[in-house]
């Protein structure tokens, strides 16, 4: 057993090698698994909000739409943006449940883990700091929102020192979002698919003592799953977090 292909083969990404009249198509896997997860929730809440109140199912799962976006808007949303950060909502809730989804994929045979992948965090990050320079922009103005990179009673002398640190480190908050995230997927991935090669090990030790024997291998399985989706929530839920921090933080100045 190969352990190190066999880490391989589920961390990093593979061409499809898809050609269209002799140009190369840049599909891999995370490329599919980010368009089907992308059009899986554009058509599930699509036929969500549709449903309604029509029947039982459609108002059980109204409830639990009702039940998250509350969720979001009074766990993430209010407590680090106030009121100003209603107009965002929808953003978070979609960020959430993307970076939730795009995670939980990689449980799927033949999907994985995009979010797994430096480029995809990098885009998503992008689009929190396009989303905190929005902020910045709209609630105090180009001029007020360059003001904000000086903390009030900076002496004038300090202020060429200051505005430039501030500005890079705004910089690094976004990039802290996509390395943070690929750093803990990558690596918890690593770790989860190592363990779950303990469940074959110990699999191939007492196959020969019968059936009864797997049900140590058995209770790693299910535990490697349940680990999984911990995981998931959680890297979803903090990057959600983090991106609703720095965007308070560029409305609410000090």
């Amino acid at each position: 057993m190969d352990v190190a292909e066999i880490i391989a083969h589920h961390i990093l990404d593979h061409d499809w090698g898809v050609s269209l009249a002799g140009f190369h198509l840049p599909i891999t896997t995370h490329t599919v698994t980010l368009l089907s997860v992308s059009l899986v929730l554009l058509l599930g809440l699509a036929w969500i909000a549709r449903m309604g109140q029509k029947s039982r199912a459609g108002r059980l799962l109204t409830t639990l739409s009702e039940t998250y976006v509350s969720f979001i808007r009074d766990g993430i949303v209010l407590p680090n943006m106030g009121q100003e950060g209603r107009q965002m909502l929808p953003y978070f809730c979609t960020l959430f449940l993307f970076v939730l989804c795009v995670a939980l994929a990689g449980l799927i045979p033949n999907m994985k883990t995009a979010t797994a992948n430096i480029s995809v965090t990098a885009a998503l990050a992008l689009c929190s700091g396009g989303l905190i320079l929005y902020c910045g922009l709209k609630f105090h103005g180009p001029i007020g929102f360059l003001k904000g990179f000086i903390p009030s009673g900076t002496p004038g002398w300090l202020v060429p020192l200051i505005f430039p640190l501030e500005v890079v480190s705004m910089i690094i908050k976004v990039c802290v979002l996509a390395i943070r995230l690929f750093a803990n997927m990558l690596s918890g991935h690593m770790v989860l698919i190592c363990l779950l090669l303990i469940i074959f090990v110990v699999g191939q030790m007492h196959i020969a003592a019968g059936a009864g024997a797997l049900l140590p291998a058995m209770g790693l399985e299910i535990f490697m799953t349940c680990l999984e989706l911990l995981v998931a929530f959680l890297q979803a839920y903090v990057f959600t977090l983090l991106t609703s921090i720095f965007a308070g933080s560029v409305i609410h100045t000090h």
